[in-house]
């Protein structure tokens, strides 16, 4: 199996985690990942090779210098420059590498993929699940940007993609994308996921997402949900983060990150960032506030009624 990631230093730990769940539900398989970055460093690399078995599984990196062909697409904090490496799977990956699965570092990948991965994608370029938290909730940028393609459209979500490497190389590239977003005046509302959607209109295979791609939020933890999902991502709020809702379903992924050298220090952060956060102190004052301006009412409600006591 080929599968490609793309990630920084600063996200290192959490694609560790990826790729020890990855590694470990699918030991009987040959896997090669290629690691789509732009200057990880020597312990970064390290760190990601003590991971793989000799002959079994093996890492490449793939440096990606496009930084001037980058530069105008839009890019936040959540949103960095990795994320359109997907966009470069047919150019930068060997050109003997006929299929590749991209996975998003935030994802856990809970039992073999072996079945997926061969599966027979029906002469489609691309293999994907929905994403149930955009399908139909649309933004005014991405209405425009799919307006041609009416009620047909059907979005799908980015973090997980099967290509078919040989299909997508005879019809389009990085420039194909890239004029579609300069078409849209850069304006995308999720960026590589809006030019994938647009590109790739009808030339798309949908998985089940009960399986494949599952968003975690989306779920409840129990047996018999567990058993049926493969592929598990934690889309929008993160694990890791102390702040934010969290949920059930975080579980499974802590589970992983337990068996990785970061598991301890991920703690802490989670630990020591809910100590320093004073989200209680700016609630208890907001009560404090209430309580007074309830008090004050009250009062000048007694007020009121004693002068239209009077006035009667």
């Amino acid at each position: 199996m080929n599968i490609a990631i793309a990630v920084n230093s600063r996200y290192i730990r959490y694609a560790y985690v990826m790729l020890y769940s990855l590694f470990s539900n699918n030991r009987s398989s040959k896997i090669r990942v290629y690691v789509l970055h732009q200057g990880l460093t020597e312990e970064d690399k390290r760190l990601l090779n003590s991971l793989a078995v000799e002959d079994i599984q093996k890492i490449e990196y793939l440096k990606i210098d496009m930084e001037s062909r980058l530069m105008k697409l839009p890019i936040t904090e959540n949103w960095t420059r990795e994320i359109y490496f997907r966009l470069l799977m047919g150019e930068v990956l060997p050109q003997i590498v006929n299929r590749v699965l991209y996975l998003d570092i935030d994802i856990i990948v809970h039992a073999s993929i072996k079945e997926f991965y061969n599966m027979d994608m029906q002469e489609m370029e691309l293999a994907v699940a929905d994403d149930p938290m955009i399908q139909g909730n649309y933004s005014k940028e991405q209405k425009e940007l799919f307006a041609e393609f009416g009620e047909e459209l059907r979005y799908f979500n980015s973090g997980m993609i099967l290509y078919d490497l040989d299909k997508v190389r005879k019809r389009c590239c990085f420039e194909d994308y890239y004029r579609i977003a300069e078409r849209a005046g850069y304006s995308l509302t999720n960026p590589d996921q809006d030019l994938l959607n647009y590109l790739h209109f009808g030339n798309v295979l949908y998985v089940d997402n009960t399986k494949y791609n599952v968003f975690s939020q989306n779920v409840s933890l129990n047996e018999e949900t567990l058993s049926e999902m493969k592929i598990i991502h934690f889309a929008g709020r993160k694990p890791w983060k102390y702040s934010g809702v969290h949920y059930e379903m975080e579980k499974i992924w802590w589970l992983y990150a337990k068996e990785t050298p970061f598991y301890i220090e991920m703690m802490e952060e989670v630990f020591w960032n809910g100590l320093s956060d004073d989200s209680y102190q700016t609630i208890r004052a907001l009560l404090q506030e209430n309580k007074e301006l309830k008090e004050s009412l009250n009062k000048a409600m007694e007020l009121c009624q004693k002068l239209c006591g009077r006035e009667s």
